[in-house]
């Protein structure tokens, strides 16, 4: 007979803890709430995970940790690690140092409007990710992946396309760069030029109407593009 590991019980003990505790101060809650919250069509997949007869995944950790409300190393140390995110409720709150991860490390991927967080110094929680992707290569400890949106890119960046962005790498004259602007804090992906000792946002598109912003105190830097996700 095959011994489960460990850690299958250890994750579910707390995954349960947790939903106790959840359920103490909300009596609503209830396995199925958790279960529509997860986008799951039977109450008995929370249930399974709970007992330890499924053992979790990164999927199921990601979607109940955005139901429940915690920090997936709460439960899985063992996932939350292999997220990268291991003890850190907050990914907005590691050290501005660039500390290069390997293709396999899983890096969050959001829209426009979520990408303005890793510009501030502000709790970015892992369950805010749309989805976790491998980073494909070297990564920053802040670097995230930007779901393009709009036609102002192409034909260099499609929207839906998945580009790295890392905020701790050096960018220059001709990069690719995500910049935010303060006044209603839209986020952008351009590539920067500089003409006259001004720097300029480009759009690569030509048939773009607005296709050159000058940079001025309204805009911000967030980070550099490194790669782009390709899906097979």
């Amino acid at each position: 007979m095959t011994t489960k590991p460990s850690y299958i019980a250890e994750e579910a003990a707390r995954l349960k803890a947790i939903y106790k505790a959840r359920k103490s101060v909300d009596p609503s809650l209830n396995q199925e709430k958790v279960a529509h919250d997860c986008g799951w069509a039977s109450q008995s997949v929370v249930s399974q995970y709970m007992t330890g007869k499924i053992p979790l995944n990164i999927a199921a950790l990601m979607s109940l940790s955005r139901a429940l409300s915690f920090a997936p190393h709460e439960v899985s140390p063992r996932l939350a690690e292999t997220l990268g995110i291991a003890n850190q409720p907050s990914l907005g709150s590691v050290e501005n140092a660039t500390n290069m991860g390997s293709a396999g490390r899983l890096l969050p991927v959001v829209g426009y409007v979520k990408a303005g967080a890793f510009c501030e110094a502000v709790a970015f929680q892992a369950s805010d990710a749309d989805e976790w992707v491998e980073a494909g290569g070297p990564a920053g400890p802040r670097s995230f992946i930007l779901r393009v949106e709009g036609f102002s890119m192409e034909p260099d960046f499609k929207p839906g396309e998945k580009v790295v962005i890392d905020p701790d790498m050096q960018w220059e004259t001709g990069d690719f760069v995500v910049a935010k602007r303060v006044r209603d804090q839209a986020v952008t992906l351009k590539q920067l030029r500089r003409e006259g000792g001004e720097f300029y946002l480009y759009a690569t598109n030509p048939d773009w109407p607005e296709r050159i912003i000058r940079m001025d105190e309204e805009w911000s830097i967030c980070g550099r593009a490194r790669r782009k996700i390709v899906d097979l």
